[in-house]
């Protein structure tokens, strides 16, 4: 029994660090083993910028001064905001800016990939740039994008989302979080393809585009829907986006359940990808980055099971003591909002926190595809100010 416990401990502890640590580091690793690329710095091909929005009167009025302020010619550049059934002054504001060549598409309640099957098969644009309404783009965004599809292997192309955090805790831990991210997404975009792309600034060519079901979230299965395609799927860390951090990890944590919820829809779904023999390097990547990432709160919980049992039997008592204070003091400093600025000890608690927060969204993500609950609609939570 207690062999078995034994091993339930250390190689759940095994098979989280090396999905966390152990496969960044494997990349890093692998630095010199770099795919070419083609760009055309002068290539502007005709672009149909899309803004899936419900009810986002807050924000899409900055949303489109700030495209009709991009550097890519406007005369190449279709703006189109698709409206998936807002009730709010959305599709008004929209209008307000359709003398300066705005588009506007409304289309009954379907969901942010409904709209967008419905919207790239209207849209002029050889390129195809799908865009969040609270996503601000740098001037040059649109230009450092579509330089990548001079290679005609490139199907898609991944821009950088960064994050504008006001304060600490889930703003700060996310930031952090999603540098370690555009790590990864760099060296596998260098490798073969990048595992997925980010909903904020993304662009697929017109001609490769694949409609999705309405229930996948397009972000993740598009890009693997291209690669099953042959095409590749590359990261540009020069187009960028900017957002505002999540404000609290009550809104982060409803917001990753749903994102989750429909990423491991879709990984399921694409299932096909994971196998080494026909899909290369890219199904270890795609195993590493989301299979088993998806898979990590079974590792916690069977070790954390095996800890407390090995305690009961006398084994361990500290370092389970340890874990259950740590994880303790973690959440009740997390859930303080520090005054000034914040020492190491305070940033590790909510990093900690965080990370914790992301598994229990996980476990609550995996109840709702066993239940069959697909999570469909979405709704505006954090937005720029």
């Amino acid at each position: 029994m207690v062999t078995f416990l034994d091993f339930v401990l250390w190689g759940s502890v095994i098979a989280v660090v090396v999905v966390t640590l152990g496969y960044p580091a494997l990349l890093a690793l692998t630095a010199t083993m770099v795919r070419n690329r083609n760009m055309d710095e002068l290539a502007e091909p005709s672009v149909s910028l899309i803004i899936a929005a419900y009810n986002e009167e807050s924000v899409i009025g900055d949303k489109l001064k700030n495209s009709l302020e991009l550097s890519y010619p406007r005369d190449k550049l279709e703006v189109i905001v698709a409206s998936d059934g807002s009730t709010d002054q959305t599709n008004n504001i929209a209008i307000s800016y359709q003398s300066r060549g705005v588009v506007l598409l409304t289309f009954p309640r379907t969901g942010k990939t409904g709209v967008q099957n419905q919207v790239a098969k209207r849209a002029r644009g050889e390129i195809l740039v799908f865009s969040d309404a609270n996503a601000l783009y740098r001037p040059d965004a649109i230009g450092k994008l579509v330089r990548n599809f001079s290679d005609p292997d490139v199907g898609g192309v991944c821009g950088q989302l960064d994050y504008l955090v006001g304060a600490e805790g889930a703003g700060s831990s996310e930031s952090l979080y999603w540098r370690y991210e555009k790590f990864i997404k760099r060296r596998e975009s260098e490798l073969s393809s990048v595992v997925g792309a980010n909903g904020s600034i993304y662009a697929v060519r017109r001609s490769d585009y694949v409609q999705l079901d309405e229930d996948m979230i397009s972000d993740l299965v598009e890009p693997l829907a291209l690669v099953r395609s042959g095409k590749r799927v590359v990261y540009e860390p020069q187009a960028v986006s900017i957002e505002d951090a999540s404000t609290s990890y009550g809104i982060e944590f409803r917001r990753k359940v749903r994102i989750l919820t429909r990423s491991i829809r879709g990984l399921l779904r694409m299932r096909q990808l994971l196998n080494p023999s026909r899909f290369g390097i890219f199904a270890v990547q795609l195993i590493m980055h989301k299979l088993l990432r998806f898979l990590t709160p079974v590792f916690l919980i069977a070790g954390a099971s095996a800890l407390a049992g090995l305690a009961l039997l006398g084994r361990y008592r500290a370092l389970s003591l340890t874990a259950v204070a740590v994880t303790t003091i973690a959440a009740i400093v997390a859930s303080r909002q520090p005054s000034g600025r914040p020492s190491v000890f305070v940033r590790a608690c909510h990093l900690l926190y965080y990370y914790v927060l992301t598994n229990c969204a996980l476990v609550l993500a995996w109840r709702n595809v066993v239940r069959g609950d697909r999570m469909t609609l979405w709704a505006p939570e954090r937005s720029h100010k």
